[in-house]
This record gives C-alpha cells, sequence and structure tokens, in this order.
C-alpha cells in the first residue's frame, strides 16, 4: 500500500484505503472528449460566444483574498474575452440613510479597489470598479451580476468559525450562492495556523483522557 501512495504522489499518512484507482500517467482522454473548459458558454458554429451573460464579478472586501479573486476573474476574463467588474459593498446601518456619507468607509473602499486595479494592470486587463452603498451587500452583488449580465461572481471567503465551532459561511456568500443569476465561485481561505495547533492540542488531550 505505501508503495502505491508514493507512486500516486500521496502522503502515506492519510486516514484511507485505495481500492482500486490508476496511476495518472495511464489517463488517456478520447479523441472525442469534449474541451476542458472552466466556464463553459454556448458558442455559435463559428465558435463565438453567443450567451448575452459573459461578464466576470468580483467581490471586493479589502481582505488578502481579493487578490487571488482578482487573479482568477482576470485569468478567466481573458479566455472568454469579458469584462471584469470589481464590486466593493458599504453596508449602511438602517439607522442611517442608505446615500450617506461614510468618509472612512469609503476610504477603504477606494484603497482596496486600488489594490484590485493594481492586480489587474499587471495581467495587462482593465476593470471597472465600482463602490456600492447599500443594507445588504450580497444583494448588491446579486443585482450587479444582473445589471452586468455577468456570467460569473467570485467571492474570497476568509476562514471564520462560527459560535457554535461549525464553519461560518457569511451572509453575503449565502444570499448570493442563493439568489445570483449565474455561477458562484468561491474561494476559501487558509485556515489560521493558531487554530489548528488548538485543534491538534485539543484532539491530544482527548486521547489522553481516553486511555
Amino acid at each position: 500500500m505505501v508503495g502505491l501512495l508514493e507512486r500516486l504522489g500521496l502522503p502515506t499518512g492519510r486516514a484511507m484505503k485505495i481500492i482500486d484507482g490508476r496511476h495518472p500517467e495511464q489517463l488517456h482522454t478520447s479523441g472525442n472528449a469534449p474541451k476542458p473548459d472552466m466556464l463553459p458558454l454556448p458558442e455559435d458554429a463559428d465558435g463565438q460566444h453567443t450567451h448575452p451573460k459573459r461578464n466576470v464579478l468580483v467581490a471586493i472586501t479589502g481582505h488578502d483574498l481579493d487578490c487571488e479573486t482578482m487573479t482568477m476573474a482576470c485569468n478567466i476574463a481573458k479566455m472568454k474575452k469579458a469584462g471584469v467588474y470589481a464590486i466593493y459593498g458599504i453596508e449602511v446601518p438602517r439607522k442611517l440613510a442608505i446615500d450617506a456619507e461614510l468618509p472612512k468607509e469609503t476610504e477603504a473602499a477606494s484603497e482596496a479597489l486600488e489594490r484590485a486595479s493594481a492586480v489587474a494592470d499587471q495581467m495587462h486587463m482593465h476593470i471597472d470598479p465600482e463602490i456600492v452603498q447599500s443594507r445588504n451587500f450580497g444583494q448588491s452583488l446579486v443585482d450587479e451580476a444582473r445589471a452586468h449580465e455577468c456570467a460569473l461572481v467570485i467571492l474570497g471567503l476568509p476562514y471564520r468559525v462560527g459560535v457554535g465551532g461549525h464553519f461560518d459561511l457569511g451572509d453575503t456568500a449565502d444570499f448570493v450562492l442563493k439568489n445570483a443569476p449565474c455561477r458562484v465561485w468561491l474561494i476559501r481561505g487558509q485556515r489560521p495556523e493558531s487554530a489548528e495547533r488548538i485543534e491538534r492540542a485539543d484532539r491530544r488531550e482527548t486521547i489522553s483522557t481516553t486511555l
């Protein structure tokens, strides 16, 4: 078994059992197999995309994940000859008017969009940055995806654990997944090292108390 795992390039300590499998080099695709496509869209006889929704919308939040989401958006947009819309949402408290002046939030939004634009510039892509104020960022993303005829929405999701210890998807991602008129891709961030160390320590403590 260890030899098989090593040949497949998998760690030998993984808790699993391989019943059957084939080495990647043994896998061959048929000549009639469809060409792999990250974002399949209908095409006409000349290979031109006919789907009206073909732009890409990226949720910008100021988090480190913005670089990854913007890079992915630019890559797929290049392949599809599509436009990229970068949206930063400011959620306005209900005690304030929806168009209230929020200078600190607006400054943070502008800085985040400038960083996103810099990533796009490095990839020789033009993006359309937008700051939207609303009560619900998820609703704004859904509305903007419709308005810009987007075929894809990309969101970065920092690793968060809720009160009950379960992974917290968050209101924005949950709303977009349920209501977006197009595909939605989520990029989950790395799990914090501190959380991993705590969990490992808890597992060791549990094992020691049961022995």
